[in-house]
């Protein structure tokens, strides 16, 4: 098969890492995925200590307490629960509520020692939280090709995988059980596939826009970025990151660059305008470090235009942790780096 665009391949829990079908193209993919459901979880033979035990008191004096990641141990298999928020404690057992089901946690410090973790909420029928996706044009390979030949008419759960043209892994996500199949009515000698999909691993339209769009070569237009915004401009900068430096024109030392601040009003968008103006359209400088990419840049001149804007939309946002840089943190990044900048 020349130039397929995806491959279904084995869950992780299976062995081995082949290939079971190539396929052509796709249909379902793409469309707004949902809200991962909130389960509710009792935790049982628990003893609360440390940032656990704040929370359950916080709790049981005001009747719910956001956590974020809580990782509990048993009997020696962690366990990560998302986006938590506990409830309340009575006895042993802690109630909490969280985002989808449990996924297993490596390398963490301090878990919470559990005897137990019992779903409460009872799961939604899959009819509400799957939909079809059909892989069009496919060509099954080894025990997939022998199931569907000795006339099975479901395989179990595989994950897919978006190809670039020459067959390299750009994404790979959960799809779930194959539950169909037919002769392909686009595709000589090949199969399409349905698959059980879950609505929450569905891929926004956006996100399937970009990979058309990096899926001949490099979008050659100026400011095709532009048409995207949120989420959907990291993705751009990860598909021209994987598109790598060939053809990249070469950096100059001394040379002047004009960047056109009209749009940035996020780190995201710094960086798909930064590198368009000085690689060229569907480039990007420092494969996400913005550190290397200022490195990359030293002994240059960089004439920011319109830099009013993004002084007005990156200001510090009011949580901990990791968060974007600041228009001031840009600025002295690039200058402490060795770049001359010039504000318009």
């Amino acid at each position: 098969m020349q130039f397929p665009r995806y491959a279904l391949v084995p869950a992780p829990a299976d062995p081995g890492p082949h290939v079971l079908a190539l396929c052509q193209d796709v249909t379902g993919l793409f469309a707004e995925p949902a809200r991962p459901a909130r389960v509710r979880y009792e935790l049982r033979g628990c003893e609360p200590r440390g940032e656990l035990y704040r929370a359950v008191t916080q709790a049981v004096v005001e009747g719910t307490a956001p956590f974020g990641t809580l990782v509990v141990d048993l009997h020696g298999t962690r366990w990560a629960l998302a986006d938590t928020r506990i409830l309340g404690m009575r006895g042993d057992v802690v109630t909490v509520e969280a985002t989808g089901e449990p996924r297993p946690a490596h390398h963490t410090a301090d878990p919470v020692p559990c005897g137990n973790l019992i779903p409460v909420t009872r799961a939604a029928p899959e009819e509400q939280t799957h939909t079809d996706v059909t892989f069009l044009g496919c060509s099954p390979r080894g025990e997939l090709r022998d199931a569907l030949a000795a006339g099975a008419e479901e395989f179990r759960e595989v994950h897919y995988q978006g190809l670039t043209r020459i067959g390299n892994e750009h994404h790979e996500g959960e799809a779930g059980r194959i539950t169909g199949w037919d002769t392909s009515a686009r595709h000589r000698g090949l199969v399409d596939l349905t698959v059980s999909f879950p609505r929450t691993c569905l891929v926004p339209l956006a996100t399937g826009e970009i990979w058309d769009l990096f899926w001949h070569a490099r979008p050659t237009e100026p400011g095709t970025w532009r048409r995207f915004t949120g989420a959907a401009r990291g993705e751009w900068l990860d598909r021209a990151a994987a598109h790598g430096s060939y053809g990249a024109p070469e950096l100059v030392p001394g040379a002047t660059y004009h960047l056109d601040g009209t749009d940035i009003v996020d780190e995201d968008s710094f960086r798909c305008a930064l590198g368009e103006a000085v690689l060229g359209p569907g480039r990007c400088l420092g494969a996400g470090n913005f550190g290397a990419t200022a490195e990359d840049l030293a002994g240059a001149t960089v004439v920011w235009h319109h830099a009013d804007v993004a002084r007005a939309c990156l200001g510090v946002l009011p949580y901990g942790g990791h968060r974007p840089a600041t228009f001031q943190e840009l600025v002295g990044g690039l200058t402490d780096a060795g770049v001359r900048l010039v504000l318009d």
